[in-house]
């Protein structure tokens, strides 16, 4: 049940046996259906979560009741929403399965506990953090500098299989795009090869 977890984390730090052993003590698994909420705007999200099996998507509603969809997750991939982890505070995004999903979850506290007795899961935290809001400050610039057309291709290459199992309403969603106009590229591409 736990090794794709410490496959995953292997990619950045080697622990022991008993560390393994410890990280994996504190994981609870939890099965998520599809349409259920793993996050819902308004509550605290205490869990820092690895996607076992399936696919989750991150959204906030606008005020005109729009949902905007900023993050996906799948299997191999952790997901919360870190400000209301980090600061305690009600989650301002919801974070729901695509797909029927399995996470394996460990609490905040949990996890700064263990940072601090184990300084290599710091480490991994760390840098999963660093990547992510360098991708994030990536995807930023993209919005900003490229047309639709180049922000779906890289899209597609980048996460080819987010393309295959998202539907595309939420991947025009992702990308700034209408459904409508989305429809459009995505023929277009396709047709280009």
């Amino acid at each position: 049940m736990y090794d794709n977890v410490l496959k995953n984390m292997s990619r950045y730090v080697t622990l022991t046996k008993e560390e393994e052993d410890e990280f994996c003590s504190l994981l609870a698994t939890r099965h998520i259906k599809k349409k259920q909420f793993l996050v819902h705007e308004g509550q605290i999200s205490s869990y820092e979560s690895y996607v076992n099996e399936g696919c989750f998507r991150t959204y906030i509603i606008d005020r005109n009741g729009t949902e905007h969809n900023f993050y996906f997750a799948m299997e191999d991939w952790w997901t919360s929403d870190i400000y209301s982890r980090t600061f305690n505070t009600p989650a301002f995004c919801n974070i729901v399965a695509i797909e029927d999903s399995e996470v394996l979850q460990i609490t905040q506290h949990q996890l700064e506990a263990l940072m601090v007795r184990l300084p290599k899961i710091e480490h991994f935290f760390r840098t999963i953090y660093q990547r992510s809001m360098a991708i994030h400050q990536y995807r930023l610039m993209q919005q900003l500098n490229m047309t639709s057309e180049e922000r779906y291709r890289q899209f597609r290459e980048k996460y080819p299989e987010f393309d295959r199992r998202i539907p595309q309403k939420h991947i025009a969603s992702y990308l700034g795009m209408t459904p409508e106009f989305f429809s459009n590229i995505r023929s277009k591409v396709i047709k280009a090869g």
